[in-house]
């Protein structure tokens, strides 16, 4: 972000073009430390033992315990039976789990006569001899179970079908790991609920970090340990939702593309691939950000930034300004790189989707690239550099040569800001420069030479409204950087592109309510203030009446009675928009036009104070046609309005019922952490849970009989048209098996207006190459540190250069230029 004031020209630095940035704070407070470590050891436990990595595997056949049976396991005792060998085996797990120790099954006994086994021996996991050699050679460490030549067993047996204990030992030789809350990080209570993923996925969906989705968990269920699952578990949860959609980045964007077409009929897209069908660059617009072109897009900003996908496109949206003074994406392009003829790609399919109509106007950086694909894609629009860069440059390159020249640099920014025209300024850019002994200066003498696309006074009849810079288009890139991250993929930019729109058509609806429902406050009792303000939009009506408010810091001089009037400030206000103090009224012969030597109506479409004076002299009490421009007014978005309105705004069946098991967890918490303290109404609670749980049981089968009943009934209705329907169908079924052809579409109902968009999604288009790390080339291996030191050796050192002439050889003390420089 830039400084207000830092500009060399000291016009509408980059961030004072009332760029609306929408962002946020960027930089969250500094917490305690203290109190990260202790929430950090709360939400991502340490890794589970081997012990406890044995405990979960008791239950790899999906028979979870839940933590009741856990709590209330029994101890085995000798004449115990049970249905299965399956059902004793789970029963001495559940035990094993609740007393912290693991079991596995060791020997058994088959019958001779059956081949079935009999006889089933279960074991503690620690019954083995241990075996185990350290090497000094390994360099890994490990986690493993320490055999103990454990005793411990459970003996059972099978008997006119029921297996029962005939033994046991449970006299330990080692240590146990008893725990009431240690049993949450078993597998079978690590997995989620459906509700709890969709949540989950909701909340990753809008960037809300892991530690924070835990605190919101914690809120429903009452405490961390009454959550079943950690941070640990919610990025395997993101893991595997990236995993899935892994080389399938495109496949997924067009399908997204598609549900985009039929929500908004006015959206369109393009695709430019490779010879592999790789795809290169991607562009796409909306119905929002079409309409608004069409009544807004005179005028266009465009710059482009990194680090929003993980292919690393560069992100260049095209963006314009509505009729509230906001800005409106317009377009938005992922490119392959910035050659010329991406840029010119980009372009000439933007043109295409706006039905070819050319902005008046564009504003970039001096990139060469832009300069040469706006010249060939946009033959009828006038381009202008970002005055605030080149100010910029100004300032880094020239910082010692302006350092020795006094007021040159201030002296510079005046002829910059008030020369009214291209004569004006060549003449007194040379003056100054001549006056100062700065003449040939290389940099100086470069941007002299582009000054037809940066200078301000060759830019006075062009449309460019309360702008000279791209700041419009920094703080959007800046807004879009706050939405996604750098290892995104295409299709989750678009998700949140499509956020981001609808947040901004939420922020047009609070400026909307403002402006047609409510009346602003008058700055004084002007008619045209009050009939202005029935007309503008609120915003665009606070400029105008600080326009009339300023006009009361000039006095009015006839020149020519009703056609000429010089207009001459007598007292000093804040943020001046020219350092001049004269400037010249002229009114057309039917007084309907009038035009200051400012041209402000040209440049922003609005009138200058200076005119306003004027009218205010002659008494004008109702505004002049000329006076009002249609783009500024409440009517203008009337149609972006209208299709926003009829877009969806439905959330999805998964999302409501998410946030409903959410709010319900939250009451039923509440109401357990007050009643488990008592055992009155812990068994009050018990009882009626059951009976609760009955209750929907029986509730859902009835409906579910009554829907068959239905059916049935439905199935046995004896309609005789319907029946001659149904064999007329099944004759048509034959005839068309026969050979006839079973789908003829007649010419009318063909759908030709999404050809190019269904042959997008049929062809087989490959993801963009993955962007590597700086220094790493995909597909190489990592050096190691050696490798990395001896190839930083081998390459040749890069000489050093002079800070003033940049050359090698010297440093700048020595420099044979520096008294060129300082003299």
């Amino acid at each position: 972000m830039h400084a207000d004031g830092a500009s060399f020209a000291g016009e509408n630095a980059c961030p004072a073009d009332n760029a609306d940035y929408s962002n946020g704070n960027e930089h969250g407070n500094r917490k305690d430390d203290k109190y990260e470590e202790i929430l950090e050891s709360v939400l991502n436990p340490e890794e589970p033992t081997a012990e406890e990595l044995e405990m979960d595997r008791m239950f790899a056949n999906k028979k979870y315990p839940t933590m009741q049976e856990i709590s209330e396991a029994s101890t085995p005792t000798v004449g115990m039976e049970f249905d299965s060998k399956e059902d004793a085996f789970f029963f001495f797990a559940v035990y094993a789990r609740r007393v912290g120790f693991a079991i596995k099954k060791d020997t058994s006994y088959e019958s001779r006569k059956t081949n079935e086994i009999t006889r089933q021996t279960f074991a503690c996991n620690r019954c083995r001899d241990d075996t185990y050699v350290d090497s000094a050679l390994r360099q890994r460490r490990t986690s493993r179970i320490v055999q103990t030549k454990c005793k411990v067993r459970m003996f059972v047996k099978e008997y006119r079908g029921k297996w029962s204990i005939n033994n046991i030992r449970l006299e330990h030789n080692h240590n146990l790991a008893p725990s009431e809350w240690i049993v949450r990080f078993m597998k079978c209570h690590r997995s989620m609920s459906a509700s709890d993923k969709t949540l989950i996925h909701i909340l990753q969906e809008t960037r809300v970090p892991p530690r924070n989705i835990m605190k919101i968990f914690r809120k429903t269920r009452g405490s961390f340990r009454a959550v079943p699952f950690d941070t640990k578990n919610l990025e395997n949860e993101l893991a595997k939702e990236r995993k899935k959609i892994k080389n399938r980045d495109i496949e997924e964007l067009l399908v997204l593309f598609k549900e985009a077409r039929e929500k908004m009929p006015g959206f369109r897209h393009s695709i430019d691939v490779d010879s592999e069908n790789r795809v290169k660059s991607l562009f796409w617009t909306d119905q929002i950000g079409r309409a608004n072109y069409s009544k807004f897009g005179q005028f266009v900003s465009f710059d482009r930034t990194f680090s929003t996908n993980q292919y690393g496109m560069p992100f260049a949206p095209i963006i314009g300004v509505d009729n509230y003074g906001k800005t409106v994406v317009f377009g938005v392009g992922l490119l392959e790189d910035e050659r010329a003829d991406t840029f010119k790609w980009l372009f000439e399919e933007f043109m295409s989707a706006m039905d070819n109509k050319h902005p008046e106007t564009i504003i970039t950086d001096q990139d060469v690239a832009m300069r040469i694909a706006i010249s060939e894609a946009l033959l009828y629009t006038v381009h202008r550099f970002c005055n605030f860069h080149i100010s910029k440059n100004l300032d880094d390159k020239l910082s010692l040569f302006f350092a020795v020249r006094g007021t040159l640099k201030e002296e510079l920014r005046a002829v910059i800001r008030n020369s009214f025209t291209p004569e004006e300024f060549e003449n007194d850019w040379h003056a100054l420069l001549d006056r100062h002994n700065a003449l040939g200066e290389p940099h100086l003498d470069r941007i002299y030479d582009i000054r037809a696309q940066w200078v301000p006074a060759y830019f006075k009849e062009s449309f460019f409204p309360f702008t000279s810079s791209t700041g419009r288009s920094e703080s959007t890139n800046s807004l879009f950087k706050h939405y996604v991250k750098r290892k995104d993929s295409i299709a989750t930019f678009f998700k949140e592109y499509i956020i981001i729109q609808e947040k901004k058509q939420s922020d047009l609806d609070r400026l909307r309510e403002k402006s047609e429902v409510k009346e602003s406050v008058n700055w004084g009792f002007n008619p045209l203030e009050r009939e202005a303000m029935k007309i503008y939009t609120d915003p665009i009506y606070g400029k105008f009446a600080e326009e009339l408010r300023k006009g009361t810091a000039y006095n009015v001089e006839i020149v020519e009675e009703k056609r000429l009037y010089r207009v001459i400030r007598v007292t000093n206000y804040r943020n001046v928009e020219f350092p001049r103090s004269t400037y010249m009224v002229s009114v057309s012969p039917d007084e309907d036009v009038y035009k200051c030597s400012c041209s402000k109506m040209a440049r922003d479409r609005i009138q200058c104070c200076h005119v306003m004076r004027v009218a205010t002299h002659i008494g004008l009490t109702e505004l002049p046609v000329s006076f009002i421009n249609p783009r500024w007014t409440t009517a203008a978005g009337i149609e972006v309005a209208r299709l926003t309105e009829r877009r969806s705004n439905t959330a999805s069946q998964n999302t409501h019922l998410a946030v409903r098991h959410a709010i319900e967890m939250s009451k039923i918490s509440h109401i357990l952490s007050n009643v488990c303290t008592d055992d009155r109404s812990y068994d009050l609670l018990s009882e009626g849970v059951a009976e609760l749980k009955k209750a929907i049981c029986k509730d859902a089968i009835e409906r579910l009989q009554t829907k068959e009943k239905v059916t049935r009934k439905r199935k046995k209705v004896d309609d005789p048209v319907q029946q001659d329907i149904d064999n007329m169908r099944h004759e048509d079924r034959e005839d068309n098996n026969h050979g006839h052809n079973s789908e003829q579409i007649h010419p009318e109902e063909k759908n030709y207006s999404d050809e190019e968009t269904n042959e997008d999604e049929h062809r087989p288009y490959k993801d963009p190459p993955q962007s590597g790390n700086s220094g790493f080339n995909l597909g190489e291996r990592r050096m190691n540190f050696h490798e990395k030191s001896a190839a930083k050796l081998k390459k040749k050192a890069a000489p050093r250069l002079c800070g003033l002439c940049r050359l090698p050889g010297h440093k700048k003390p020595k420099c044979p230029d520096r008294d060129k420089v300082l003299y």
